[in-house]
């Protein structure tokens, strides 16, 4: 006797991708709630150079040189305030997630078809 949950599921191959693609949009916000709940100050690897010269006493030469280079398109992975509720706020990060993995999904598509196929001899 086989039960339902026993038969391998059949997926193709990009629904799996896109299975792992979710979950990984779903656990987004952890570097938000983490840091948050053990009260550890600013979301993992989010510092700014204010913040690392706070903790360490010192400025790291090559942070500060590269902090202005790149302006991102939703700061700080927001689309509210700062001080909004930590839910709002991982709700925000799973949205940034979503508007992000969008767009490089949108650009490979573009970039896929602009190249030739490869023609079997």
């Amino acid at each position: 006797m086989t039960f339902f949950f026993m038969k391998p599921i059949l997926m193709k191959p990009y629904q799996k991708y896109i299975i792992f693609i979710g979950i990984l949009l779903v656990l987004c916000p952890l570097g938000l709630i983490l840091p948050h709940y053990f009260k550890a100050g600013d979301a993992w690897g989010e510092w700014s150079v204010e913040s690392v010269k706070q903790q360490t006493g010192h400025e790291p030469v090559g942070m500060k040189k590269t902090a202005g280079i790149f302006s991102a398109p939703i700061p700080d992975y927001s689309l509210g305030k700062e001080n909004d509720p930590l839910s709002k706020r991982s709700l925000n990060y799973i949205i940034s997630g979503l508007i992000g993995t969008g767009i490089i999904l949108i650009i490979t598509f573009g970039v896929s078809k602009l190249m030739p196929l490869k023609k079997e001899e």
